[in-house]
């Protein structure tokens, strides 16, 4: 295969993977869609961070800051926290596939879980403790751990929809 079809399968699948950002964007932000107790999953960071877990290369990045922005636009937050966090959150999966543990699915769940609990806590620090906020305990409960858990339950969606895609656009050359 020429370069040139390589390169255009590579632009290809990053493509595909930026549109379904957008879209899992868009699902995220339907009020009611697939609310459980009061609890919406949230679907750009697990998707994110699926991502960084099965596709180690460096374009990859661009999904990372995608996903990052928009994340940061929904959550109403300061522009930019939730574009670093997850951007730390995609390399360290990167540096844990390679080195610290197998790729199975329930590897990555575990991950996405630890990855959301760590940055929702600190966003949770700074947004409600620092302030004062009472009733803290339920309410950390509910929108870190339960969100993360049920948020990391998609990672076995996006796990088969990224490996699809990978295999789909993959570089013959590589073999």
């Amino acid at each position: 295969m020429d370069r040139r079809t390589i390169i255009l399968k590579q632009i290809a699948k990053y493509g595909i993977f930026s549109i379904s950002v957008f879209v899992l964007y868009i699902l995220q932000s339907i009020p009611g869609f697939l609310q459980i107790f009061g609890i919406k999953p949230v679907f750009i960071i697990p998707f994110c961070i699926t991502i960084s877990m099965l596709d180690e290369s460096l374009q990859a990045g661009i999904v990372y800051l995608i996903g990052g922005f928009l994340t940061d636009l929904s959550s109403g937050r300061v522009v930019g926290t939730f574009t670093l966090a997850l951007m730390m959150a995609c390399f360290a999966g990167i540096i844990a596939v390679k080195y610290f543990f197998r790729q199975e699915k329930q590897n990555y769940y575990f991950f996405t879980f630890a990855a959301m609990v760590i940055m929702l806590t600190v966003d949770f620090f700074f947004s409600y403790m620092m302030t004062g906020f009472s009733g803290k305990l339920w309410f950390y409960v509910k929108n870190v751990i339960l969100l993360s858990a049920y948020s990391a339950a998609f990672t076995n969606i996006f796990y088969k929809f990224i490996d699809f895609i990978n295999i789909r656009f993959m570089r013959f050359d590589a073999r």
